[in-house]
């Protein structure tokens, strides 16, 4: 219930954190609206009225870029991982793999980033 009220409120926010589940969820719909949006470019015919298929696919990408991104960042931020990495998001065979990186890392606790620390120095 807690991941269908982030995902409703706070689709457009940059500044909360977001973990794995709710960014599984913004993933599934992304890929799913991305695949309708492809299909409407497929039926595209210039000489009848599937001319407006070309506004209804640009009107998905532009609708889940936003939140996709937001998404992203607050899944950065809950991963303590700088936010500027969003931009792996823009290069397009690294993207998948991001994302991938993203739904399967866990966070770390902070006893075990403690440990680390007092080990390394």
């Amino acid at each position: 219930m807690k991941n269908l009220k982030n995902i409703l409120f706070f689709y457009s926010s940059f500044t909360t954190k977001s973990g794995r589940v709710e960014y599984g969820i913004y993933c599934l719909v992304n890929i799913l609206l991305t695949l309708l949006a492809l299909d409407l470019y497929r039926n595209i015919n210039l000489s009848n009225e599937k001319i407006l298929n070309i506004f209804y696919s640009c009107l998905i990408v532009l609708f889940t870029f936003v939140p996709m991104q937001a998404v992203t960042t607050r899944r950065l931020r809950e991963l303590n991982a700088n936010p500027t990495f969003i931009i792996f998001n823009f290069i397009p065979i690294l993207n998948i793999a991001f994302i991938f990186f993203l739904l399967l890392v866990k966070k770390q606790n902070k006893q075990i980033t403690q440990l680390i620390k007092q080990n390394s120095l």
